[in-house]
């Protein structure tokens, strides 16, 4: 018999699986992009839900909703100064590795074109644009016989989304919203009903197709604000991988949308806290190098007739290693370096999160 908990009760366990199933929306986004890039129709796993979303959009959604109730859960933990530092260490340090290693590796072997002609047309505009948060910046030349000509990589456009929710809980944060959670829930349903008229919501209006995965985002803050009444039972979490699909075909397909947002994030929970845990973290958390590098590697291996699977698995043998690399030499020492600039700041080490912080 399955055991029901409250979420709250699991404040402070650090045997969860979070860094696992980022782990497998990472390589989920993988899997699905491997379809289209070698235009053979939809995935196996996507064409189950058609018309519904894709497979790689679900494992996007379920990153922001990981992210939204870790995210809103350091800031309190840790307050405004650790938390600032923590996200743009953990954010900035392998994108910016990443956009080198882009423009002078990726680049040059992926150029139609002699290396004078791309460099003349000046490709270290992708390191200026990855230093603010436009990381979605096309090199000139690459890829042009590939089925999608010129596209450097086609998943960084959610970064800046995920930048500016970071923002959104540093400010609800200094300006006192989660001291008191009437507050906090009043503020995020309100924004969740502005983000439906998605261009009109200040600093959120720049992509039309982050809609979701900033709802999902706000469903995971409010999971962390109410988690003291919200149960977690493995039986309700069956029901709830079903609930949107069935909505969806049984309603509206708009309600797909706002269903799939609710039970992701409880599924997320659970799988985090009521499933045998796996302790990957031994290895490190490679999802954010492996969703990074994932596109690239991908339009690298392509070639003509090359099947959706082929494309994944080459793909993949290459960029795990890579992402393995990006977190033992950039993203781990980004953040020691973050609990000395604490240490220094406050004259003491930082307390440790409640529980493991967002990637």
């Amino acid at each position: 018999m399955f055991r029901v908990n409250i979420l709250s009760e699991f404040d402070g366990e650090r045997r969860n699986n979070f860094t696992l199933l980022r782990l497998i929306f990472a390589c989920a986004v993988l899997f699905g992009h491997s379809y289209p890039i070698t235009a053979t129709g939809s995935d196996p796993l996507s064409a189950m839900i058609v018309p519904y979303p894709w497979i790689g959009s679900i494992a996007v959604d379920g990153f922001f909703a990981n992210s939204g109730f870790l995210v809103t859960a350091s800031f309190q933990n840790r307050g405004a100064f650790d938390f600032a530092i923590s996200r743009v260490l953990r954010l900035y340090p392998a994108v910016l590795v990443y956009s080198l290693l882009a423009i002078f590796v990726v680049g040059p072997l992926a150029a139609s074109v002699p290396l004078k002609t791309y460099l003349d047309a000046n490709p270290l505009q992708n390191l200026w644009n990855a230093a603010l948060w436009n990381w979605q910046y096309n090199l000139p030349y690459v890829f042009s016989s590939n089925h999608f000509a010129g596209a450097t990589n086609g998943s960084t456009w959610t970064l800046p989304a995920e930048l500016r929710c970071y923002l959104l809980v540093f400010f609800l944060g200094i300006l006192g919203i989660f001291e008191k959670s009437y507050r906090a829930n009043i503020l995020l349903v309100g924004l969740l009903i502005l983000v439906q008229g998605y261009n009109i919501l200040p600093t959120f209006g720049f992509e039309d197709r982050a809609l979701s995965p900033v709802a999902s985002f706000l469903f995971g803050s409010l999971a962390w604000i109410n988690r003291r009444f919200i149960p977690l039972n493995p039986i309700a979490a069956i029901i709830a991988a079903g609930m949107p699909l069935a909505i969806g075909r049984m309603i509206s397909w708009w309600w797909f949308s706002p269903a799939l947002e609710i039970c992701l994030i409880y599924i997320v929970l659970v799988l985090a806290y009521q499933t045998k845990h796996i302790d990957v973290d031994r290895y490190g958390d490679m999802s954010y190098g492996i969703y990074i590098y994932a596109w690239p590697a991908q339009q690298l291996v392509w070639s003509l007739g090359q099947s959706g699977l082929t494309n994944a698995l080459l793909a993949f043998s290459i960029v795990l290693p890579v992402a393995y690399l990006s977190w033992r030499l950039i993203e781990k020492p980004a953040l020691g370096l973050r609990n000395k600039l604490v240490t220094k700041t406050r004259g003491q080490p930082s307390d440790p999160p409640l529980i493991v912080p967002a990637r």
